[in-house]
């Protein structure tokens, strides 16, 4: 019995082996992975069968995008993507086996196995960061602001910022299922200054602040804010978490200066001087009052935020002292000339008028410390109704008529006694061709709108300008004179001998036309000198001053 049964384990072992054998290394008859057949091939030739035929699939470029047209593309396999064609054999029944069921499988079984799918995490991160930035973008601010008397908005946008790690999850996603398009997460961060806030500000202030006039009312009168003026010192600014108007004081004050006449401010005015008998005597200063800026600014944004009759506000009214006062003007008062200059001129009516014009705008002129004056703001535009006559001027080396003609002459005056004054030259130019007349170099032209001669009182002693014509007759010249009258700073002030050199001549040209005017040629030349500045009987300071006059042409007319 027994010899029998060792020979039926004979048996049946025998054909184990022989099972085994025959089985060999193939993957089961029926296998396939994700519908791909691999039954009856070896491992290695079914890992190479669905390589061929499933990497087409998942090597396809994956594209990831975004809410808007932003999009990026990325190889997976590239990407940290990978696929294990091994392990999907092993699971499909692949590779050699003493397991009887393994055996009997390979005969008659198989299944279709899972193909899996490996994600490298921290690649797969990397690529996408190295994208993150085709879907950021910054964050754009609400505005809210008044132009031309109306409420102007813009809505704001979130700044975008790509979500690396729920994109990476995402995509590994996509990639599994065997897609070609995965989703963008997009991280969203709002602005400083958002919609909603410009929705309150406009709801809260913008809109009723131009609703209607405002009234600002004080113990003595009243005046109106008008919303076109409410619209133009309003400002929104952000803080915290929500938008506050801002009110420009002093604009508010300029642009209601007018109006604020309603409530019956008293002007004030600084002390000045007049010139009695030959000398300086002090013009009192004059106290006024006035209202504070800031607390009219406030005064608006109270009522801005009301209703019909409730829109009104009040300030006080306070004292206003003046800035130069009686006493300051006294201890300072203008005791001697300290700087004057005379030009002769010859008759011509024009000059005469002109000059005499120039001169008594000029005339009374009160110039305190560090203060600039200007001739140009000082004479206004040279027109007729300005009381201006046509003269001649220089206009491209050419002389011309034109009203204020001769005008120059002022400026060169002036600017000599300024000159000598000490005063410091802030802008001046002198006339591109020389006439004998003046002190060559040392003169300054002037054309309203382009050239103006501008001095600043740089001494610590307020100034009385005095300007006045001797006029011209027939044969006789005439003159004009400004003296300033102040305290002497320096002992004295000298110009050095104007030296001048270089000579050359121009050209002669033949012009055509009624406006022609005949011109005899002028040489043209460099002059230099010094400005000495005097102190204890030496030279303090000294001044280098240099100009080049054009040569004038010789005018033909034709």
């Amino acid at each position: 019995m027994f010899a029998g049964i060792l020979g039926l384990l004979v048996l049946v072992g025998g054909s184990w082996v022989g099972a085994h054998f025959a089985a060999g290394d193939q993957v089961p008859t029926n296998a396939t992975v994700e519908g791909v057949a691999i039954g009856g091939l070896s491992p290695s030739a079914a890992e190479q069968k669905l390589k061929d035929e499933l990497d087409p699939k998942y090597a396809s470029a994956i594209t990831v995008a975004g809410d808007s047209d932003v999009s990026v593309t990325l190889d997976p396999l590239e990407s940290g993507l990978a696929l294990d064609y091994a392990a999907a054999v092993r699971s499909a029944g692949g590779g050699a086996s003493w397991n009887p069921v393994d055996i009997w499988r390979t005969f008659t079984g198989g299944t279709d196995a899972e193909l899996p799918k490996l994600v490298d995490q921290a690649q797969l991160s990397s690529v996408l960061e190295a994208d993150a930035d085709a879907f950021s973008s910054d964050a754009t601010d609400a505005t809210l602001a008044y132009v031309d008397g109306a409420i102007a908005r813009t809505d704001g946008t979130p700044a975008t910022q790509l979500d690396v790690p729920a994109t990476t999850t995402a995509v590994a996603a996509v990639f599994e299922q065997g897609g070609t398009e995965a989703a963008a997460v997009v991280k969203e961060t709002p602005p400083s200054v958002t919609t909603a806030m410009v929705d309150d500000a406009v709801k809260a202030y913008a809109e009723p602040a131009i609703s209607g006039p405002i009234t600002i009312t004080s113990t003595d009168g009243s005046f109106e804010i008008t919303p076109e003026q409410v619209a133009a010192v309003t400002t929104f600014a952000a803080e915290g978490d929500s938008l506050t108007p801002q009110t420009d004081a002093e604009k508010l004050m300029e642009l209601t200066a007018k109006a604020q006449s309603g409530l019956k401010l008293a002007v004030t005015k600084d002390a000045s001087y007049t010139m009695t008998g030959g000398a300086i005597t002090v013009v009192p200063a004059v106290d006024g009052s006035t209202i504070d800026p800031e607390a009219l600014a406030s005064a608006m944004a109270s009522a801005a935020v009301k209703t019909g009759d409730e829109r009104t506000a009040s300030v006080e009214v306070t004292k206003k002292p003046a800035d130069f006062t009686t006493a300051q003007a006294e201890k300072l008062k203008p005791t001697e000339v300290i700087g004057e200059f005379t030009t002769k001129f010859p008759y011509a009516a024009y000059r005469n008028t002109n000059l005499s014009k120039a001169a008594s705008s000029v005339n009374g002129t009160v110039l305190l410390p560090d203060e600039v004056f200007s001739l140009n703001e000082t004479l206004g535009e040279r027109t007729a109704k300005n009381g201006y006559v046509d003269g001649y001027v220089i206009n491209g080396g050419v002389l011309v008529k034109e009203p204020g003609g001769g005008i120059s002459q002022s400026s060169t005056t002036l600017f000599n006694a300024a000159f000598f004054a000490g005063y410091e030259d802030v802008e001046h130019k002198p006339h591109s061709l020389y006439f004998n007349r003046y002190p060559a170099g040392r003169e300054a032209t002037i054309y309203y709108g382009k050239l103006d001669m501008r001095f600043r009182n740089n001494t610590e002693y307020p100034a009385y300008i005095q300007g006045y014509v001797s006029k011209a007759s027939s044969g006789n010249p005439g003159s004009i004179t400004f003296k300033i009258w102040s305290n002497r700073t320096w002992d004295k002030v000298e110009s050095t001998e104007l030296v001048k050199s270089d000579y050359y001549t121009g050209s002669t040209r033949t012009l055509k036309g009624p406006k022609c005017e005949p011109q005899a040629p002028i040489q043209g030349f460099s002059v230099s000198w010094k400005r000495l500045f005097y102190k204890g009987g030496a030279v303090a300071k000294s001044e280098d001053w240099f100009w080049k006059y054009s040569a004038g042409d010789r005018i033909v007319c034709e």
